[in-house]
């Protein structure tokens, strides 16, 4: 964090997407512009977890310098996300007594219920990334947001707790290190697509989330306005690339160009076309068919939502998602991904774009940008529940520089 800037790094296994917003405030509210961005391909990532530091440290410098001479200023410290097959949650619950004489809960009151509900055993390889409150009680009082002020004699608090593995969030953070990047936070990718693509209604009344990057699935449930279960898939838009490359024996960057340009993963109406595909080892150029496509992509497309289903209906959440389904990463691009969404499901589906925040977004509203866009949001609203964000930009700046010592 440099003076007014806000900057997110999205590092993904096909892309690392670095955006930098600048908080405008008129006196009575902020807003957020992203005014640079930086887009470089992911060569060191394989499914979330980094396999090659070099390259990954390499990758995330390019993407930087990109989005530094988009906006014209240097960055130091960014928001960053963090995904893979590593990353677990758990609920948990704890319960306090109010001691104070007046029985009027205290932020501490609150900590304190916090803290104890997540005393939970770790592996000795496992960390703890997040801890999000879903709902307090007081008494017998439920659907508590925030329990300050109010009074009574016992209060209790539900978690969603999220970790990850010791050794990817250290490599992780050495990459960063590595790339000269002060993180100011470490945000799990589910979190930040929901933050950017999901409605305040839509969280309110129970919705899933979606996000298929290139390495994995990311889903998460919303309940009540907070989050209730989040978990990942190890297959993504690779896994549709790949099945392509064999299926039409081509090399792996042309089926990726095929599927992106000629891809559909379910049309009952498709107008069948042919089109000239490279062979590999020097072989002559065939004609490929749009319906051999959709007959390779089909079937993983339903593997895929077939899996989220049963993630949800073994956490007994198939009842709780009363708004629907939200679909984003890239392949949420995949003509045809959402009516085969629709056939699994039976509910209402849609694809997820980011919203909310200004400047140049047009450059990255689309559903492959909205762990980008969610890490800014993110780490605006972070900024302000610590009180650094106020309606005079000098306190902020002022506060910015005694948090880290500056």
């Amino acid at each position: 964090m440099k003076n007014n800037y806000l900057v997110g790094i999205d590092i993904g296994t096909k892309k690392i997407c670095t955006l930098i917003a600048q908080i405008k405030s008129d006196g009575k509210k902020e807003d957020v512009e992203i005014i640079g961005y930086g887009i470089t391909e992911s060569k060191g990532l394989r499914k979330g977890a980094i396999v090659n530091m070099e390259e990954t440290v390499e990758d995330i410098k390019r993407s930087i310098k990109d989005a530094e001479l988009t906006a014209g200023v240097m960055i130091e410290s960014a928001y960053v996300n963090i995904s893979g097959k590593h990353i677990q949650s758990i609920n948990a619950k704890g319960s306090i007594n109010i001691t104070g004489r007046s029985k009027e809960i205290t932020r501490e009151d609150v900590e304190r219920a916090i803290t104890h509900a997540s005393a939970i055993m770790l592996p000795a390889d496992r960390t703890v990334l997040h801890v999000l409150p879903q709902e307090y009680i007081v008494d017998a009082q439920d659907g508590i947001k925030n329990p300050v002020g109010m009074v009574g004699t016992n209060l209790d608090v539900y978690i969603h707790i999220i970790t990850g593995s010791i050794t990817a969030t250290k490599n992780l953070l050495l990459c960063l290190k590595k790339a000269k990047v002060n993180v100011l936070g470490m945000v799990l990718s589910h979190i930040a697509s929901a933050e950017a693509v999901l409605t305040q209604d839509e969280k309110e009344l129970g919705v899933l989330s979606i996000d298929i990057g290139g390495g994995t699935t990311d889903i998460a449930v919303f309940e009540k306005g907070a989050i209730s279960f989040s978990g990942t898939i190890p297959y993504g838009g690779d896994n549709f690339t790949n099945d392509l490359s064999i299926g039409i024996r081509t090399a792996i960057d042309r089926a990726e160009k095929i599927k992106r340009r000629y891809g559909c993963a379910l049309d009952p109406n498709l107008k069948d076309e042919t089109f000239e595909v490279p062979s590999v080892s020097g072989k002559k150029p065939r004609q490929i068919s749009t319906s051999l496509l959709m007959n390779i992509l089909k079937p993983r497309a339903f593997e895929i939502f077939e899996m989220v289903k049963m993630e949800i209906e073994k956490e007994g959440l198939q009842n709780s998602i009363n708004a629907g389904v939200v679909i984003s990463g890239g392949t949420a691009l995949l003509d045809g991904i959402l009516d085969v969404a629709d056939g699994i499901f039976s509910i209402p589906v849609r694809i997820g774009s980011p919203f909310g925040i200004g400047g140049l977004i047009d450059k990255v509203n689309t559903p492959e940008f909205a762990t980008a866009v969610g890490l800014i949001k993110y780490g605006f609203s972070d900024m302000k529940d610590k009180g650094f964000i106020r309606n005079k930009p000098k306190n902020f700046i002022q506060k910015i520089k005694n948090y880290f010592g500056i």
